[in-house]
């Protein structure tokens, strides 16, 4: 039994945590719209997937007198998740404790402290942005012949346009519907002479993203994603890249998340739904550090094939 299971709930350092995780919101922001945290009661079990257009007939609810009610239920078709446990750890070594100093009601200490859990957190927040969106690429392949929004002469709200209506069309509705866009792909978007031409007035600019949600066929929620990783190894010289480079994903997604919602992804998650349960912390043995801790539980899993599309912009 390793020495982690010494640790125990630290209240002091899990408080400031859950403070934290709120000004984390936009470095969650991007995997929470792709693969929404949905609570789960058990690490295994079957959800519902939506991958055919009978997924969203309407049903006959007639019932015979004495007879029974419709059944909506699981079938063969149907998947399984299978939560694996996740965990991130931060140390602070007995140097650095003595270095913050004993004074003021060792102030500087839990200073350091909150300072290496903001930093865990941080690092939690971005390999869960990485790993949702790498999952999401893997699962969806790029609309053909679309996002070349290079060409002068390709209209880039009329490429959108298609592909929201052949989503709505899939999902019987055209609320709820979002676009998660690149960075670099919403500055090709919004410079492009076709999208300004659309606007009144002259917009040296480009448009802004209020006037993209008006252009488009129905209104939708337009995210623009800027986060940035570093595949570099330590020691080796930076090399930062977009998560989610060159790409515009238009999904259907409904608020808080279940088994049962079409959504095109969810993280399945035991419990409520948290990214961890808490901050554990424990003492090394030897006394020279104390380590502090997140775990957590969750499965990445494709839910709908009918609920996003894709367009790799070039």
């Amino acid at each position: 039994m390793g020495i982690e299971s010494s640790a125990t709930l630290n209240y002091q350092l899990t408080t400031f945590a859950q403070g934290h995780m709120n000004d984390l919101a936009d470095a969650r922001a991007l995997a929470e719209r792709l693969a929404p945290s949905t609570p789960v009661p058990g690490s295994t079990g079957q959800f519902k997937k939506f991958n055919d257009k009978n997924s969203f007939l309407p049903e006959d609810t007639s019932r015979a007198l004495g007879g029974d009610p419709k059944l909506i239920a699981t079938s063969a078709s149907d998947d399984t998740y299978s939560c694996k446990p996740q965990a991130l750890e931060v140390r602070v070594d007995q140097a650095e404790i003595d270095a913050a100093g004993s004074g003021a009601g060792a102030l500087g200490q839990q200073l350091l402290r909150e300072g290496k859990v903001a930093a865990l957190l941080n690092k939690a927040a971005l390999s869960h942005s990485v790993q949702v969106v790498t999952a999401v690429l893997a699962a969806v392949t790029p609309q053909p012949s679309l996002g070349v929004w290079s060409d002068p002469d390709i209209d880039p709200i009329d490429q959108l346009d298609a592909q929201l209506l052949a989503l709505s069309t899939d999902c019987g509705s055209a609320t709820n519907i979002k676009l998660t866009i690149d960075v670099g792909a919403w500055s090709a978007l919004r410079s492009h002479p076709k999208v300004k031409a659309r606007s009144n007035g002259v917009q040296v600019g480009g448009i802004t993203r209020d006037q993209l949600a008006g252009l488009l066929l129905f209104p939708v929620d337009v995210f623009i994603a800027s986060i940035v990783k570093d595949t570099a190894g330590f020691g080796i010289a930076p090399s930062k890249q977009r998560v989610i480079a060159s790409e515009a994903l238009l999904h259907y997604s409904v608020p808080n998340a279940t088994l049962y919602d079409p959504s095109p992804f969810k993280t399945f998650t035991v419990g409520m739904g948290s990214p961890f349960s808490g901050v554990r912390s424990y003492q090394a043995p030897n006394g020279l550090w104390e380590g502090h801790l997140i775990d957590w539980s969750r499965d990445i899993k494709q839910t709908s094939a009918l609920a996003m599309r894709r367009l790799s912009i070039s």
